[in-house]
């Protein structure tokens, strides 16, 4: 029987994430063989999370990695628990998936998931979110993953509330000289924060699918109906709240949070006539999901 060392518990420990007295005891049964206590505790992971897989996982970080203003990526990664979510194990854990995603320049979710963990290359990263639900006793997920690379602009970024809340803006130019000047990626940056703040649908009018505005138009024509407007101007009372749903909602309309005397497409008029914004990607922690509902009667009941 081999002698269980400090410091086989330690690599043991880093490698998979898992605790001590888990460590410990694995060694024991595999005669201290790490290569075969990571695979058998994978095993068991896998089982733990498998009994998790029910559970909701909605809190979590968004993960963001940027290489200099031409590529950038983020990494939704979800949690059960904000205690969890803040913790440094976490934070390593959507960090480096998110550069991983930079790295691997993909969109993707699948390809991350069964790609070599870039953190542990002896793992994939999928491997490595079972690690950590089986360690933390958390159902953890990869959500979505965005990666945005440009070779004419730059790539604006902002994170809000360390991950709460991320976004990546292209913005495109011809003018290399000016996409590599300080004043091309504040404003990049800031209008990424803007994204953050106000929430926009779309980039402009033309990228508005035509479901989404027949939809709106059948919801305004309810309403004109509801108020008891005259049936000769309904149409163009329907128009008008249509071109102000357009106006609110497109990107390049709604007015810089930073100065109220610009619209964003002013804005980027004042870089020359040629800059515009090709798309945008605004991660927010668990948006669209359904949120935990703290049971403490259950949670007592299922720790018994």
């Amino acid at each position: 029987m081999a002698k269980i060392t400090m410091d086989m518990i330690k690599e043991l420990r880093e490698r998979t994430a898992a605790g001590v007295v888990d460590c410990k005891k694995i060694l024991s049964e595999t005669d201290g063989d790490i290569e075969k206590a990571i695979e058998e505790l994978q095993k068991r992971g896998i089982a733990k999370a498998a009994k998790k897989q029910g559970r909701i996982a909605a809190e979590g970080k968004v993960g963001m990695y940027t290489d200099n203003g031409k590529l950038a990526a983020l990494a939704e990664v979800n949690c059960e628990t904000d205690f969890v979510a803040k913790g440094e194990k976490f934070q390593e854990l959507y960090e480096g998936i998110a550069r991983q995603v930079g790295q691997m320049k993909t969109n993707d979710v699948q390809s991350v998931m069964t790609a070599p963990y870039i953190l542990d290359e002896k793992i994939t990263v999928e491997q490595a979110i079972t690690n950590f639900t089986a360690a933390t006793g958390e159902k953890t997920t990869l959500r979505r993953v965005e990666c945005y690379e440009t070779t004419s602009g730059r790539i604006g970024s902002y994170n809000h509330d360390s991950g709460r809340i991320c976004v990546l803006v292209d913005v495109a130019t011809t003018d290399g000289a000016l996409a590599g000047s300080d004043d091309f990626a504040q404003m990049a940056d800031d209008i990424a924060m803007h994204i953050a703040a106000m929430n926009p649908a779309y980039v402009r009018d033309s990228e508005i699918p035509a479901a989404d505005t027949d939809k709106q138009k059948e919801i305004f024509t309810a309403q004109v109906i509801e108020e008891g407007k005259p049936e000769a101007i309904a149409p163009k009372i329907v128009e008008g709240k249509l071109a102000k749903w357009k106006k609110e909602n497109c990107l390049v309309h709604q007015i810089f949070v930073k100065d109220s005397e610009l619209t964003i497409s002013k804005l980027l008029a004042k870089f020359g006539d040629d800059v515009s914004i090709r798309k945008f990607a605004r991660f927010e922690v668990g948006e669209g999901m359904e949120k935990r509902v703290n049971d403490l009667a259950a949670e007592v009941a299922e720790m018994m």
